[in-house]
């Protein structure tokens, strides 16, 4: 049983931020306050099955053993997640709202998922519609736009526009104005990071990485100067630096990165440029690491953790009246 103590408040909702590779579960109390994470080995790559029959099994699972106990001790509490759950590849395809779009999710846009134990509630990704003729791409996200809706709400509101960049695999740049996030961007960053080191030269030239700032920042300046050679140039000039002997081996993977974010910054920027604070919501290494590369350009950073995706569920899930924004009769809550 989940046991009540003097500073803790009733559990109120199961909330998932449940990706591609990755799973994070939380029991939240009175105002999203967390009272318990799991972070439990469980992504969608983990729990696809080869048809739909056995993909829902494999999803059932994942989610009882992830939750099964705290169901168990309350089985009336509602339950929500974001993600690539909601994918067509996850447990059931949630679809799309379309930008511009408002940040409060309604019951409406959720989709209901029966499994033994309940019901799990999915929150749609966002999309932003390509041109009818194809020339210009749309894009889409599934889960940041739950963590946007978190890390807005642990900041003072303004009427101002505001960007909020999400560092990760596939980072986005997000435009937000007027509680609506009308526009955002991908960029593949953190998966080309992956496949260069992976899987290519500068993945054999390197030796066993150590952090090194001073070889992150050489290689923002080199994606930052002008005239820029493109990234495909720069992103080899860092086997030549480590055969010249001017760059350690074991310092390639900090140089290439700055490289990489450099040139993501660079390009995006400019289109995301409020004239205001940029907001970085994330982990915290990569976001200390766009902080960096914004500061090349001039421009100041608020970082926000990552389990903003927490009190975004959270706040989801009172827009959608799956839970009273009241807080419960505990005289010994505390809230946020």
């Amino acid at each position: 049983m989940i046991q009540n103590t003097p500073d803790t408040s009733p559990p109120r909702l199961i909330a998932l931020d449940w990706g591609t590779s990755s799973q994070r579960a939380w029991l939240l109390g009175d105002g999203g306050r967390i009272l318990d994470v799991r972070r439990p080995d469980f992504g969608l790559l983990g729990t696809t099955g080869d048809d739909p029959e056995s993909r829902t099994r494999a999803y059932e699972a994942a989610f009882a053993e992830a939750c099964g106990d705290w169901i168990a001790a309350a089985p009336d509490l509602p339950a929500i997640a974001c993600g690539m759950v909601g994918s067509a590849q996850g447990w059931r395809e949630a679809g799309y709202l379309t930008t511009p779009t408002d940040l409060a999710i309604g019951a409406g846009d959720l989709t209901a998922v029966p499994h033994p134990r309940g019901v799990l509630h999915l929150v749609p990704g966002l999309r932003v519609a390509s041109a009818a003729d194809g020339s210009v791409p749309g894009d889409v996200m599934r889960g940041e736009e739950t963590q946007i809706i978190g890390a807005l709400g642990l900041l003072p509101p303004t009427d101002g526009p505001r960007t909020v960049v999400l560092p990760g695999t596939h980072s986005k740049w997000a435009r937000v104005e007027d509680r609506k996030i009308v526009s955002f961007a991908t960029a593949m960053s953190g998966e080309l990071y992956g496949l260069v080191m992976q899987h290519g030269i500068l993945g054999r030239t390197a030796t066993t990485g150590v952090r090194d700032d001073a070889a992150f920042g050489r290689g923002l300046a080199s994606g930052t100067s002008a005239p820029s050679r493109g990234l495909p140039a720069e992103l080899f000039g860092a086997r030549a630096l480590v055969l010249d002997g001017l760059l350690d081996p074991a310092s390639l993977p900090d140089y290439v990165s700055g490289v990489i974010i450099a040139d993501e910054v660079r390009h995006l920027l400019p289109h995301y440029d409020t004239g205001h604070r940029i907001l970085l919501c994330g982990n915290a290494d990569l976001c200390r690491r766009y902080a960096a590369g914004l500061r090349v350009h001039g421009v100041a950073a608020d970082i926000v953790a990552e389990e903003a995706a927490a009190q975004g569920l959270w706040r989801v899930a009172i827009d959608a009246g799956l839970l009273d924004p009241e807080p419960s009769t505990n005289p010994e809550k505390e809230t946020l």
